[in-house]
């Protein structure tokens, strides 16, 4: 059983090494402290030297179950996850280096033969590998091309949307609740339309620009009104600004079923699914 473990975690396709093989869910990485409990012996050796000795080697030992503990979390963490970077610091393979140190440190106060140690410590590390792996040395999911669209369109999506509440937010510092609300659905049209767009295509991709645009205009408009020297926006104003935020946003629909927005599905679907979209960011709202 030992020897069928100990040749899984050597596989290419399972290896430990490789960040592969789930951690354990339960280390007792705590409880490995209790090996340090016969060092306390140093203490009370009476000596300078025998109380540096133990303290600095209750600390690497202490500093190596750290990162073991540490990177036992960023392991679960990273397994968990249907899309993650590997760790940036290995930290179990630190940990793992620390304590084969340790280890191969005490065993030479005691064999005065040098290999010995090393042997020791080397057994130390493999043993260490074996409990607990190596870090995640690949990144996960990012090798698929629909993922990589999914990651790339779920992060132009929320520029959007955040660029749309910072348009909203300035709009509402006007204190022009008519002007702020038909502002808001439009807002909600548009954004309603992206959130009905299949993230693992490239169709956003495609849009993004033409919504960049769209914005860009809107939010050069709100800051005329919100520079105006008396604060207050006219009438006139008001009606040529709704003109072209309606214009501006029946274009960007016309263009964006054109450019596929609603392939593969039939009107009706898609107008259901731009309903509840509206719905929900009303509701947010």
């Amino acid at each position: 059983m030992t020897e069928q473990r100990f040749n899984s975690l050597l596989t290419d396709q399972d290896s430990a090494a490789l960040g592969k093989v789930a951690p354990a869910e339960e280390v007792p990485v705590g409880f490995m402290v209790l090996a340090t409990c016969p060092l306390i012996l140093w203490l009370l050796d009476g000596t300078v030297a025998g109380l540096a000795s133990a303290i600095v080697i209750i600390a690497l030992f202490g500093l190596g179950l750290l990162c073991l503990s540490v990177g036992q979390k960023a392991h679960f963490a990273y397994d968990s996850a249907e899309v993650a970077a590997r760790p940036k610091i290995p930290f179990k393979l630190i940990g793992s280096i620390i304590v084969a140190l340790v280890v191969g440190l005490l065993a030479t106060t005691k064999i005065g033969n040098p290999a010995i140690p090393m042997v020791i410590s080397l057994s130390t590390f493999i043993l260490c590998l074996i409990s607990f792996g190596l870090d995640p040395m690949r990144h996960k999911g990012l090798d698929n091309p629909t993922m990589k669209n999914r990651i790339v369109n779920i992060a132009l999506y929320q520029s959007i949307d955040d660029r749309c509440e910072d348009l909203l937010h300035t709009l509402a510092q006007l204190e022009d609740d008519d002007l702020f609300e038909r502002t808001r659905v439009a807002v909600n049209t548009v954004m309603g339309l992206l959130g009905t767009i299949d993230f693992t295509t490239p169709t956003i991709q495609r849009i993004a620009p033409s919504v960049n645009r769209l914005l860009d205009k809107l939010q050069a408009e709100v800051d005329a009104f919100s520079s105006a020297p008396d604060g207050r926006v006219t009438q006139f104003q008001r009606k040529k600004f709704l003109i072209k935020v309606q214009t501006l946003v029946d274009a960007f629909e016309s263009r964006a079923r054109k450019n596929g927005i609603g392939r593969g599905r039939d009107n009706f679907e898609l107008q259901t699914d731009l309903l509840f979209n509206r719905m929900n960011r009303h509701r947010a709202a």
